[in-house]
């Protein structure tokens, strides 16, 4: 059991690195997000949104290690969040940009998809045992 508190703990941690290179103006993500600025509702709720879940996530990497198993069902939501946050992305549902997407940016997010799914799955797994 202690192999899959570990391996989910690396995936979460993973998640929330590569979400963190992502930030506007950061060496990958150069879209232009400046009209999100108009609407100070939608611009500090998905930013605080952003903040919110790497912070929450870093903190549950340490439970996710301790075996705890309400932080597996955390990470199921944290899981799942992440998914949207890039499926939306993708699917140029939101934040639109008239930048268009880089194929880099693209591929991070696609890996960081992918890695969420695996999040839910190690998770539930683990809530399984």
């Amino acid at each position: 059991m202690e192999i899959i508190n570990l391996t989910t703990s690396l995936i979460l941690f993973l998640n929330v690195t590569l979400l963190s290179i992502l930030i506007p103006g950061g060496p990958i993500e150069n879209r232009n997000f400046d009209y999100l600025k108009d609407s100070p509702l939608i611009y500090y709720g998905f930013s605080i949104l952003l903040l919110a879940l790497t912070f929450i996530s870093l903190i549950m990497c340490y439970f996710l290690l301790l075996g705890d198993i309400w932080s597996f069902k955390v990470s199921v939501v944290l899981g799942i969040l992440y998914f949207l946050v890039y499926i939306f992305d993708l699917m140029k549902i939101f934040p639109k940009s008239p930048t268009p997407m880089s194929k880099t940016l693209m591929l991070i997010e696609i890996i960081n998809m992918m890695l969420a799914l695996l999040l839910i799955i190690f998770s539930m797994a683990r809530m399984s045992i």
